[in-house]
């Protein structure tokens, strides 16, 4: 069974290179026509459905995916989260990872469980975080579909798992769409401010959808 390595947190090395480019017509199209077909998410805090108008998860840290639907439910904590997940995540790597999740006092990113993406809102995995399971085939969901919206806050990720990475999209109009694929094994992305942007600056709060 895969192990996630542990760091301090001034030690903890950055991913890969990541990659930064366009799409091609094709590619546009296959990836907003998943968009576009993905199941709507409901997303669920303290036993409440969350109302998608509103911009506020009251003291909600981390959202996580705990179905192929895309439901999410919301938690206080890291912690809480991660208990949760050990009985309900929707695939048992999933929930295996998150019974061995480390707890978030060690390093920030380090409850992010094994067998799953993390997304925050800000550098350094602070923040607001949303997080995805391993699934046997790849999706892709809008982040603006999520409530408060995710689209353009996105500002680093942990990618805690062996096989396949991540690509994240930026909708253009009039414009080829950018994306940034960033690898897995383990990998940590600290700051998108750090990737560049197709047409100038950075990919820091760009991600419109993420494909895990």
């Amino acid at each position: 069974m895969a192990v996630t390595p542990g760091f301090a947190e001034d030690s903890a090395p950055d991913g890969p290179e990541a990659s930064s480019s366009v799409l091609t017509p094709e590619e546009e199209a296959q990836v907003h026509e998943e968009v576009e077909n993905a199941p709507q998410v409901y997303m669920y805090y303290k036993g409440e459905a969350i109302d998608p108008a509103s911009a506020d998860l009251g003291g909600a840290q981390v959202c996580a995916e705990v179905s192929e639907d895309g439901t999410m439910q919301c938690f206080d904590t890291p912690e809480e989260s991660n208990e949760y997940l050990a009985r309900h995540a929707p695939t048992e790597e999933a929930r295996r990872g998150a019974a061995t999740a480390a707890p978030a006092t060690r390093a920030r990113y380090d409850s992010c469980p094994n067998n799953w993406v993390c997304l925050w809102q800000h550098a350094d995995y602070q923040g607001r975080r949303l997080q995805w399971p391993w699934y046997k085939t790849a999706k892709t969901r809008h982040l603006d579909q999520y409530s408060p919206s995710f689209r353009d806050k996105a500002s680093s990720a942990y990618i805690n798992r062996v096989q396949r990475g991540i690509t994240l999209y930026d909708f253009r109009t009039g414009l080829p769409d950018p994306k940034l694929m960033l690898a897995s094994g383990y990998s940590l992305w600290p700051n998108f401010k750090k990737y560049s942007y197709t047409y100038g600056g950075n990919w820091n709060d760009k991600a419109d959808a993420i494909k895990f």
